[in-house]
């Protein structure tokens, strides 16, 4: 049975999709979370919402989707500790430092590779498999076909977008964010750059996705589990959602029930939405270079304005329902977005009303100083009491489905002291006992008070008592109970911390091991994807340069004029389409070079499957490390060098320690996007057959100038120039990529680094 996987940003909105109909609920804690401004969870709320989940036989997975720094790894490592005790179904990761943490130190943790590590093709799935990883959220992109290839693989479990926000850029290789406003989207922390305007308009802001009955389709294939996007939305817009795409996979058939359940959505929140590449790859209709943000439900369009006094209204006849108090808003010629305001006072029949019919001509007042509406705007319901009302939920008491240490209790009364203790813990309290008349009225006493664990995470099993004939009165009781659980509570407090303490001084092990050599000079490496550029280099640049790494054109069928030895082919970031790349293979072989760098974790199994498992293999700057595991586990997988992430914070101290392992970019053209939408297509909804390559300067009113390039029907959106680092790793990388390089220039800079 197909899993409903629905969003959780806090846990009003995880009951609320559980009573909806989800199968199954994704959240964050309040760390390592792809949402870091959601509410996300706290140990507390994590433990009590699996426990209510698993009563009703429902599953529960985290996200720890998120790239780390050295200096979280401790935190992170209490992260893993936490979900591990409270028993979750899974845990969503991007970085590989993650996956190592989890499979030394969790392994009964279940792994599920977020969609954040941009696996699209059979490649990707197929290798994170026998890394054990058990599921891929697979990336948005894909078309119907390809999700049909990937889950039909043996062992691995298939989860697929069906609602929600999109990213312009493949999901886990966009660094506009972090490099233009220093917070990273690899970190939970997007400034959403892709919605601002370049070049007057929002040309790389995408619609929203739905799949509706596409839903039917992806049930059909064998994908393993339907996800809907959105923890940073309320419980309101998770019920609605949820209660939709449950209706449809339970085989709901009439058109008009869903049809309101879709409107409901819309008038809670809505984008222009969009089916993606699922049904059709080449889909023009992705974005809305317009317009910006909610607009609602669309009612109508305005008929007239009229002038009551000093009041204006608008005049029209809507498609819903509208009640007094319902939020309105209207589109504004040659404005991104609406004016919105408060139906506050509507008229019908010359009669003000609280309620108007579908088709009912009405006059809404608008606000005073509004602005000039003219007729045929368009107006929508961007919120509404009757939505609101209509996905109410039940959520347990606060201290039910806690989970609580179990203990046994022994107490003993006397005349002048009552003691409690458990597991060598011990309370006292001091005291003038009186004989008691009845000795069952103390022992049930003891047995209410130390019954109650509301105030803490420790309940009594197993109650004994000693009593000496003496009575002592319930404060008191309670009072020893609260003393004797706290003190308990400390002393588990205190062994989670010694077992998350072990980890770490076991860890060090490994973090303290000399990686790689350090040894004086460097070893300049040139990476490209324009051979025009490597043709007739003088002897001086060929005898210098270590390595060039070449990412070979679409169905290239010519020669390389450099020394074999001296050439190492990359395989690019996304490898999908039958006649891309894969054509390459047959010439590579017949070169003999078995040197690859590999920019996604599919191309390890890409090289593995076409030129075997001895090859030697580096990877890109794309297989993020950014952190010491995340290093220690790219070696352990077989990678001769790394390339240190462009976001972390720590160069000198990954230098220090992975010495010979590391290479740093100091010339480069890092794309902020890699997307599979072509911008000109965006503006002109048409396709412009630039023949597979195209660039033009865009602008941003935010952000500044950038370099738009089409390569082979892939968008790179690059800097206006190539960034300049300085960095004292051994091995020194200059890229030229994508932008078309003068010869010229790429000479005189290589000239000026060797």
């Amino acid at each position: 049975m197909v899993e409903l996987l629905a969003p959780a940003g806090d846990i009003d909105a995880g009951f609320c999709a559980l009573q909806y109909g989800a199968d199954a609920v994704y959240l964050g804690m309040t760390q390592f979370s792809a949402r870091a401004e959601a509410t996300n969870f706290t140990p507390q709320n994590l433990s009590r919402f699996v426990n209510y989940a698993h009563s009703l036989k429902k599953r529960v997975l985290v996200t720890v989707n998120t790239v780390f720094f050295n200096n979280q790894i401790e935190s992170l490592i209490c992260v893993l500790d936490t979900l591990n005790s409270a028993k979750v179904d899974g845990v969503i990761v991007q970085d590989l430092g993650t996956v190592y943490l989890i499979q030394k130190y969790f392994p009964n943790l279940r792994i599920h590779a977020s969609t954040q590590m941009a696996v699209h093709n059979a490649e990707g799935a197929k290798y994170l498999r026998d890394m054990g990883v058990k599921r891929v959220v697979l990336a948005r992109e894909l078309s119907l076909e390809e999700i049909k290839q990937i889950t039909q693989i043996d062992g691995i479990e298939t989860e697929v977008f069906i609602h929600g926000a999109l990213c312009y850029s493949y999901s886990g290789i966009c660094l506009f964010s972090a490099f233009h406003a220093d917070r990273s989207a690899n970190r939970g922390r997007c400034v959403y750059p892709c919605r601002e305007k370049f070049d007057g308009s929002h040309i790389f802001s995408m619609k929203d996705l739905a799949q509706k009955e596409n839903v039917l389709l992806l049930k059909d294939i064998g994908v393993d589990a339907l996800k809907i996007e959105g923890r940073k939305k309320s419980a309101l817009y998770v019920g609605a959602v949820v209660d939709y795409y449950r209706s449809l996979l339970d085989g709901e058939k009439n058109q008009s029930v869903l049809a309101d359940k879709f409107k409901n959505i819309q008038c809670v929140f809505s984008r222009q939405t969009t089916s993606l590449y699922l049904k059709d790859p080449k889909n023009f209709d992705v974005t809305d270079p317009n317009i910006v943000g909610h607009r609602g439900l669309y009612i109508g369009n305005v008929e007239k304005l009229t002038t009551k006094g000093k009041t204006r209204f608008i005049k029209f006849k809507p498609t819903s329902s509208i009640s007094k108090f319902d939020g309105i808003q209207i589109d504004l010629p040659n404005e991104e977005r609406p004016i919105g305001f408060s139906a506050e006072t509507l008229i019908v029949n010359a009669r003000e009303t609280f309620n108007v019919k579908a088709g009912q001509s009405v006059e809404i007042a608008l606000p005073p100083h509004s602005q000039f509406i003219p007729e045929k705007s368009r107006v929508y319901l961007a919120s509404t009491s009757k939505v609101k009302s209509s996905y109410p939920f039940t959520k347990p008491k606060e201290t039910e489905f806690l989970t609580v240490q179990n203990v046994d209790v022994y107490v003993a009364i006397y005349s002048n002291k009552i003691i409690a203790s458990s597991m060598g813990v011990c309370s006292q309290i001091d005291g003038e006992f009186s004989k008691a008349e009845h000795l069952e009225t103390v022992q049930n006493n003891v047995e209410k008070a130390f019954s109650k664990s509301a105030d803490s995470n420790v309940k009594a099993l197993n109650i004994k008592l000693d009593n000496m004939g003496y009575f002592v009165p319930m404060s008191i009781l309670n009072e020893l109970r609260r003393d004797l659980f706290t003190k308990l509570s400390k002393v588990f407090d205190e062994e989670e911390k010694q077992r998350q303490n072990k980890i770490c001084l076991d860890l060090q092990k490994t973090l303290n091991k000399n990686w790689g050599n350090k040894v004086d000079g460097k070893r300049i490496i040139v990476k490209t994807d324009q051979l025009e550029l490597l043709e007739d280099l003088p002897e001086e640049i060929k005898s210098k340069v270590f390595e060039f790494i070449v990412e070979l054109p679409n169905n290239f069928d010519g020669k390389i004029n450099l020394p074999l030895e001296k050439i190492r082919f990359s395989i690019p970031t996304v490898i999908r389409k039958k006649d891309d790349f894969r054509k390459n293979v047959n010439y590579i072989k017949t070169t003999g070079i078995n040197k690859f760098e590999i920019n996604n974790i599919g191309g390890f199994e890409f090289v593995k499957s076409n030129f075997g498992l001895n090859s030697d293999i580096v990877s890109g700057w794309g297989l993020y490390a950014a952190n010491k595991l995340a290093a220690v586990k790219l070696i352990n997988m077989g990678i001769k060098r790394f390339t240190l992430s462009p976001e972390t914070p720590d160069v000198d101290e990954m230098v220090q320690c992975f010495g010979d392992y590391i290479t740093t970019i100091n010339h480069s053209d890092y794309p902020m996007f890699i997307s599979q939408n072509c911008p000109y297509i965006s503006v002109n909804r048409k396709c412009l057959n630039c023949g597979g390559y195209r660039q033009k300067v865009l602008k941003s009113e935010k952000y500044g100038t950038f370099l738009s390039v089409m390569k082979n029907c892939m968008h790179y959106l690059l800097n206006e120039k190539p960034k300049i680092y300085r960095t004292e790793s051994k091995n020194v990388q200059l890229d030229f990529m994508y932008r078309k390089w003068n010869k010229d220039d790429f000479l005189k800079i290589l000239r000026q680094y060797l």
